[in-house]
């Protein structure tokens, strides 16, 4: 089971939001069975229920984020990987070779 952290809700709950969902409709989009899908996103988002990888990675589908983004350690963290995301690959290759010539400095 997956740590259920304070960060990962709240990144969860903004997802949401920034989608116009209701706790309801964005646990139906996962899959979960409309009688309890609002609950259980609610206690997701309040970092009640934990959720395990696989509930995890279809949560993450349904908001259009990586799951890597969900679970990052940071609020920083999570931006970076989310940007990153979005590039082609060729400047994410670009990025990454900058970022490890940096972390060797």
């Amino acid at each position: 089971m997956l740590a259920a952290g304070s960060e990962i809700a709240n990144r969860l709950k903004a997802c949401r939001l920034e989608q116009g969902r209701t706790q309801r409709a964005s646990g139906v989009r996962v899959g979960l069975p409309e009688e309890v899908a609002g609950v259980r996103i609610n206690r997701y988002e309040r970092a009640v229920h934990n959720r395990d990888i696989e509930t995890a990675q279809k949560i993450a589908r349904a908001q259009g984020v990586s799951v890597a983004y969900l679970l990052a350690e940071t609020d920083q963290l999570a931006q970076l990987i989310d940007e990153f995301g979005k590039l082609s690959g060729k400047a994410q290759d670009a990025l990454l070779l900058d970022v490890r010539r940096k972390a060797t400095r």
